[in-house]
């Protein structure tokens, strides 16, 4: 009788977890837990790549990280600003941009060109699942990548803090990347 009486009670004290834990996630929210902002941040993380290839440069030319940045300007902003709309996951709503901040040097250098852009992801996720079914939860992050060109070599992104928005520069005139 001590072993029934020992599973019976482990049993119920397991079932009362499982159902204090899905109790407290329906009650305190989705964003009590950082679901938005975590998914926000994987969107961003995500696109970086999608702009490290917008940045490479053709040929073998010589090119500055100003031009790079006023030809990304030209080829992807909305009109009259330096913010550049991204593709949002399917189920997402709200806005995810990029916008170059800083920019520096020469592809033919030795360091390269360095340009660096910000990713700010403001969206809001249908979650799915049996306790979520129809709910929605909101996000927000910014993240910065700075990218760097040569000539001739793959780019390279690596993620790095955002520079506060007194220190982005001043955005160059959108422009299609001088032929060679």
């Amino acid at each position: 009788m001590g072993a029934k009486l020992t599973a019976g009670v482990l049993g119920g004290a397991f079932a009362v977890t499982v159902l204090s834990a899905v109790c407290a996630v329906q009650i305190l929210g989705d964003t009590s837990i950082g679901r938005g902002d975590v998914a926000a941040a994987r969107y961003a993380q995500e696109r970086a790549g999608e702009v490290a290839r917008w940045l490479d440069p053709p040929g073998i030319a010589k090119y500055s990280g100003k031009q790079l940045v006023a030809a990304l300007l030209a080829a992807r902003a909305s009109q009259g600003t330096a913010t550049i709309p991204l593709a949002l996951p399917e189920g997402t709503s709200g806005a995810l941009t990029a916008v170059p901040v800083a920019w520096s040097g020469s592809t033919t250098s030795t360091s390269g060109a360095r340009v660096t852009v910000r990713i700010d992801a403001d969206v809001v996720i249908r979650l799915s699942g049996w306790l979520n079914r129809g709910k929605e939860t909101g996000g927000h992050a910014a993240r910065c990548f700075s990218y760097t060109l040569r000539t001739g070599e793959e780019p390279v992104v690596r993620k790095l803090r955002c520079p506060n928005n007194d220190t982005a520069m001043k955005v160059p005139k959108p422009a299609p990347l001088p032929s060679a």
